[in-house]
């Protein structure tokens, strides 16, 4: 601990780091924008949370479409279902 801590710089880091964790940041990425944001280099800092943010959504259209898949799959059981039970 620094002699020269600043309680409310403190708290600021931790809900940074907090929030970064929520947001998927693993502990390296977390550091590197840690550093940035300590040095001041916002533009940085900003492009690597783009970077994850992107991934993010990826991720997000990845399982929007297995989704997808599956909605499909129970639609045509079901027509199948109608379509045999109406003959």
């Amino acid at each position: 601990m620094k002699l020269d801590s600043n309680p409310m710089q403190e708290e600021k880091d931790f809900s940074l780091i907090r929030n970064l964790r929520d947001a998927g940041c693993r502990a390296p990425l977390i550091e590197k924008i840690l550093a940035l944001h300590e040095s001041g280099k916002l533009r940085e800092e900003l492009r690597l949370l783009a970077r994850q943010r992107c991934g993010l959504l990826e991720k997000v259209h990845a399982t929007q479409k297995k989704v997808d898949c599956l909605d499909y799959l129970v639609f045509n059981l079901k027509q199948e279902k109608q379509t045999n039970c109406g003959r």
